[in-house]
């Protein structure tokens, strides 16, 4: 079964790099899935994003720490979020601030320093930043710390969860919505 899993994967991640140059993301398109991407949200292989709410807890735990992010809200009104990635005992990145959905993607904008938005993928299980962040980004991180391509595991759904959502310097990464 997991053979067939990954070979559906497989065949859906060459159907979405190929095609008419379209995005699934273009106006004609709006976010709609394509058949085979229905197909395999019906068979229960992707989860269909448009209905994930990305309001929870989410991890990631390494050897240097254990790395988190919380989202209090809805796609209608947008979240309120809060974040640590940890890269040692004394090498950080901290931050609150909010979140709204656009498809596939959440756009962050943490203020509390420097203004820094982000533009993060979600397919409803990870949440990923990407590899090349503005530099006002670097406002919120210690010395040799960097929100760089850090991801996230959502562990737990729902605004109680993400509000558990503990940080180093700030007591509560997601206080409320």
């Amino acid at each position: 079964m997991r053979w067939r899993c990954f070979g559906a994967l497989l065949l859906l991640s060459a159907c979405n790099m190929s095609g008419d140059g379209q995005g699934k993301d273009s106006p004609e398109h709006g976010t709609q899935p394509s058949s085979l991407e229905q197909a395999a949200i019906d068979a229960g292989v992707i989860p269909d994003v448009r209905n994930m709410n990305l309001s929870g807890a989410f991890e990631r735990r390494s050897d240097l720490g254990e790395d988190r992010f919380c989202a209090v809200g809805n796609d209608e009104h947008g979240y309120q979020v809060g974040l640590l990635a940890v890269f040692g005992p004394d090498s950080k990145c901290e931050a609150m601030g909010s979140a709204e959905r656009v498809g596939e993607n959440v756009r962050i904008t943490l203020d509390g320093k420097e203004k820094c938005t982000i533009v993060a993928s979600f397919d409803g299980v990870e949440l990923q930043f990407p590899g090349d962040l503005p530099q006002s980004c670097k406002s919120y991180c210690t010395a040799r710390a960097s929100l760089d391509g850090v991801s996230f595991y959502l562990v737990g759904e729902g605004d109680a969860v993400a509000r558990s959502t503990r940080g180093r310097e700030i007591e509560n990464l997601c206080p409320g919505g």
